[in-house]
């Protein structure tokens, strides 16, 4: 907390607290130099309690919603690095929560993360409020990843009609790995890019009509 004060010249925390209500200073400014100091190997004045305190104090202060630049609202937090967790891969329209890393910003996890729902007690304090950007989409990227699981009967050309689903509709495949028991059900695992939950949904329902297809689900963690 010192090292946030020399830098902004402030003599104590509440002259920070009203220098952000003033709009004066930004809330990410400060929570980026506690994560910097934080990091810093030396340095022992600032901890991992001192961060998730002063995350408190703003939801506290402020109780309100700041935006950032990927398209995601986080509570009280603005302009803080945010990234998409790859264990449940959220995409816009499901519903989100974030996770405040060790020095990394904060993850974004859909609510039915098997690590979200796992988490230590401890932990959880690190959650915070998150929401996707209401928009017409412009302010957030074009394509994200989704993950799926597609369990079938393992018969010749199954893979070639789940795959034409997939060009017939112009979406990108990136990852494929396929899993046949000795029981000959395939477990085809698939990373694909769309543009939220309701082209997800189509997805699904045309993989649901493919011959063979038993069932499907998203990867959660």
């Amino acid at each position: 907390m010192n090292a946030v004060m020399r830098k902004y010249g402030f003599r104590d925390w509440d002259s920070i607290l009203a220098a952000i209500g003033r709009g004066g200073l930004k809330e990410g400014q400060v929570v980026n130099k506690l994560l910097d100091e934080y990091n810093k190997k030396n340095k022992k004045e600032i901890t991992d309690e001192e961060i998730i305190g002063a995350i408190s104090e703003y939801r506290d202060f402020r109780h309100v919603h700041k935006k950032s630049k990927s398209g995601i609202v986080v509570e009280g937090i603005h302009d803080v690095a945010v990234r998409f967790s790859k264990c449940c891969s959220p995409v816009p329209g499901d519903e989100i929560v974030g996770f405040v890393t060790r020095g990394r910003g904060v993850s974004i996890h859909r609510t039915d993360c098997i690590n979200v729902i796992n988490l230590p007690e401890e932990d959880r304090v690190r959650l915070i409020d998150a929401e996707w950007s209401i928009t017409d989409g412009k302010e957030l990227k074009s394509v994200f990843t989704a993950e799926i699981k597609i369990y079938a009967n393992n018969r010749t050309g199954v893979l070639v009609d789940i795959s034409r689903v997939f060009t017939e509709n112009k979406i990108d495949v990136i990852s494929m790995n396929v899993r046949t028991s000795k029981q000959g059900t395939a477990t085809i695992s698939m990373g694909f890019e769309i543009n939220g939950v309701e082209q997800l949904k189509e997805i699904i329902a045309k993989l649901r009509n493919v011959e063979s297809v038993l069932d499907i689900e998203r990867t959660a963690g």
